[in-house]
């Protein structure tokens, strides 16, 4: 009997749970404000995770306004439709503010991060070794597929950098 319930669990976990790996992260433009060097890795036979440096070259003020782009491709085709969720557009210090709020646990084992309230951001060199995506970080409602995020810094409304950010969500830990 226990066995048999026992196995239920297992099994009931496996087909809830999520497995979400970064695919690539690229800085496409902005190079006055940022450098980046994160780069997308094999760590093992099972384990993605990024490496690298990401380098504030100038001070970030609340001139800056940072907004998202979520888009989604359900058979992993790279055909991407535009999705609605998205983090609040907000200038870079309350975004920072509002970011450390909800998702600090996971980048608390980044180097050098900007301190919870730091405004303006000063120039320095975030270090990320082994960072391994954290799936408890994505609500349950993204569907499996391929997931591109566009990160878009703007001043009086002109793009001055953009990321992009590619991850592959699975259902579950069995496929």
């Amino acid at each position: 009997m226990w066995i048999l319930l026992l196995s239920f669990l297992l099994s009931s976990i496996c087909l809830h749970g999520m497995q979400i790996d970064f695919e690539r992260f690229e800085q496409l433009s902005g190079f006055n404000l940022y450098n980046s060097s994160l780069r997308v890795r094999k760590y093992n036979r099972t384990l993605v995770t990024l490496n690298g440096t990401l380098e504030i070259v100038a001070p970030l003020n609340k001139t800056i306004v940072v907004s998202t782009d979520f888009f989604h491709s359900s058979r992993g085709n790279q055909q991407y439709n535009h999705h609605p969720a998205k983090f609040p557009t907000r200038d870079v210090c309350d975004f920072m503010s509002n970011f450390y709020e909800g998702y600090n646990e996971h980048v608390e084992d980044m180097i050098n991060m900007p301190k919870r309230g730091e405004c303006p951001i000063t120039p320095r060199m975030i270090y990320v070794v082994n960072k391994i995506f954290p799936a408890k970080a994505v609500p349950h409602f993204f569907r499996p597929g391929l997931w591109k995020i566009y990160i878009i810094n703007k001043i009086k409304n002109v793009e001055v950098s953009r990321f992009e950010m590619v991850f592959n969500v699975k259902s579950d830990f069995l496929t």
